[in-house]
């Protein structure tokens, strides 16, 4: 699939972090960022609180199971994750 066909069947996909372990989420955040992210993927929007217990990012992705089997995989044992397609208005 070219870049053009991909950003064609891609969608913007919230996540709701709320973290138990800030600083077990911060390593494998960091962990994953310097091997990059996988093909398909970008995460244009990566916010988080001051003590880093919540935070936002939507993700550019082909679907919300792809941005969760990713997500979960790297984070998933430091917080609650929630995942939502979102639409621009």
């Amino acid at each position: 699939m070219t870049s053009d066909e991909e950003r064609v069947h891609a969608m913007n996909v919230v996540v709701i972090h709320r973290i138990h372990d800030p600083a077990g989420f911060r390593a494998a955040e960091a962990r994953a960022m310097e091997h990059g992210l996988p093909d398909g993927f970008a995460l244009p929007v990566h916010s988080m609180s001051p003590a880093y217990d919540k935070g936002v990012c939507v993700w550019h992705a082909a679907s919300v199971d792809a941005v969760q089997d990713l997500v979960e995989t790297v984070v998933g044992p430091y917080s609650k994750n929630e995942y939502f397609e979102a639409t621009t208005g």
